[in-house]
């Protein structure tokens, strides 16, 4: 099997895996709104997974392109998509512009959804983080004083109270 075509075997990897963290992530972004936090767990868990396989197939791409500029006598730096679909052939090239497509659909899709789950993941720990306040009965006191005067000391948190 030529290069090319391991190269875009393993392209056609790493987009069916940005599909499933795609997937993974809207699973989250549901979970998130029905506040389900041993669910958000398991996808987690599962999105670590996939996000370490991606770093595998990354290195591996690393590695095969390096080979394929070797022996095409081009720089690594210098391998764009376009230079890769001129030295691939009309085949390949056709192949590699068809994943590239879809890679590109999906990394467009995944941008926002990961936003909205990281605003959402801010919201529950502001409230996780009231409601502490809220139970530990801890003020936040002022962060500037007058010149010449010290601020006030801020009460500590405290859940269990060790004196009892």
């Amino acid at each position: 099997m030529a290069n090319w075509d391991k190269l875009v075997i393993l392209l056609d990897e790493m987009v069916s895996l940005y599909g499933a963290i795609l997937e993974l992530s809207r699973q989250k972004q549901d979970i998130l709104i029905a506040v389900k936090p041993q669910d958000l767990e398991a996808v987690t868990k599962q999105e670590e997974l996939l996000i370490l396989q991606a770093g595998k197939l990354e290195a591996a791409r690393g590695k095969l392109l390096q080979q394929l500029a070797a022996a095409d006598g081009v720089a690594v730096q210098d391998i764009t998509l376009a230079k890769m679909k001129e030295l691939a052939g009309p085949e390949a090239g056709a192949r590699l512009d068809k994943i590239a497509a879809e890679f590109e659909r999906i990394m467009a899709e995944l941008a926002p959804v990961n936003k909205l789950n990281a605003e959402l993941i801010q919201r529950a720990l502001g409230f996780i983080n009231y409601n502490i306040n809220l139970l530990t009965q801890s003020a936040t006191g002022p962060t500037y004083a007058p010149k010449g005067k010290n601020t006030q000391e801020t009460q500590v948190r405290k859940l269990v109270d060790k004196k009892v």
